[in-house]
């Protein structure tokens, strides 16, 4: 039976697990592009508008099968007595040169997208919209390296900083929800935008899920969930036309989410999840 568990156990710690969930994350994603793109293709007329299609609700419902996919799998690591701990700095430990490579990559990749919508919207009529959400990315692609870097220092970050770095993504993701909205407010074809704000809107859902690590209040399924969730989203609207810059932070979060999926895969724990610590965090658990 020990061997058992220990057979299991290595099978996480070696990341053969990780890949597995990863491959599910971005073969989600790629293939819902393709949906993605086959409406575009068939679904609209010349004038841009919709037209009556069954691609419109094979595109929804494949996001419906796909989150139920990735509760499964989600569940499955539970019954499988796995648990993540519910300490910042042991649920997502990341030591090691390729770990800082990659969440450094990721978070530059966010960054790169932002310099290139600033560059691109020079002549936009929405301009000063979109160097908003530009600096508000730049800002969010410096921060996710620092958060997730931070679980590695001994002694740890102040609570306050890890609080303001899990916060900043979320802000910036939140801005461009309203901007899209702002800038769809005359457009009449909802299947235009629809994609876009639910992909930004599940992407703001995963990282406060990832901060409730920092604020107190750790759910690891529904973090995991979320992240694989978002992350696939994040890949499916690449398959839109907008500013480049637009696309590679799009690419650059799913990138950072499904960095996260797999350190916390990575960074189980066999046996029973230990009781819940309850903390004074100033309201922050009646949102989680």
């Amino acid at each position: 039976m020990n061997q058992d568990r220990e057979w299991i156990l290595e099978e996480y710690r070696s990341c053969r697990k990780s890949l597995e969930l990863g491959c599910y994350v971005a073969g989600g994603g790629a293939f819902g592009m393709f949906l993605r793109w086959l409406q575009l293709q068939l679904g609209f007329n010349e004038l841009g508008l919709a037209d009556p299609s069954l691609l419109h609700w094979f595109v929804a419902l494949y996001v419906v099968l796909a989150a139920g996919v990735y509760a499964f799998l989600v569940r499955r690591f539970e019954k499988g007595l796995l648990y993540l701990p519910e300490e910042f700095p042991r649920a997502f430990s990341n030591e090691g040169k390729w770990y800082r490579i990659a969440r450094i990559a990721s978070g530059l990749l966010v960054c790169a997208g932002a310099a290139l919508l600033f560059l691109q919207t020079d002549l936009d009529p929405h301009v000063t919209d979109y160097r908003v959400l530009a600096g508000l990315a730049l800002v969010a692609g410096l921060a996710f390296p620092l958060w997730l870097g931070s679980a590695n220092r001994d002694p740890a970050p102040s609570a306050g900083l890890l609080c303001v770095l899990s916060f900043i993504p979320m802000f910036f993701l939140a801005a461009w929800i309203i901007i899209c909205y702002k800038l769809n407010t005359i457009n009449s074809v909802i299947w235009d935008f629809l994609p876009e704000l639910v992909a930004a809107a599940a992407s703001m859902f995963a990282f406060f899920r990832l901060g409730g690590y920092v604020f107190g209040r750790p759910q690891w399924q529904r973090c995991l969930f979320s992240c694989m969730l978002a992350a696939m989203l994040c890949i499916l609207v690449l398959a839109d036309e907008r500013y480049l810059g637009l696309q590679v932070i799009f690419f650059g979060i799913a990138a950072e989410l499904m960095l996260c999926c797999w350190i916390m895969v990575k960074n189980f724990e066999l046996g029973e999840a230990p009781p819940k610590k309850k903390k004074n965090t100033g309201g922050f658990e009646e949102l989680m």
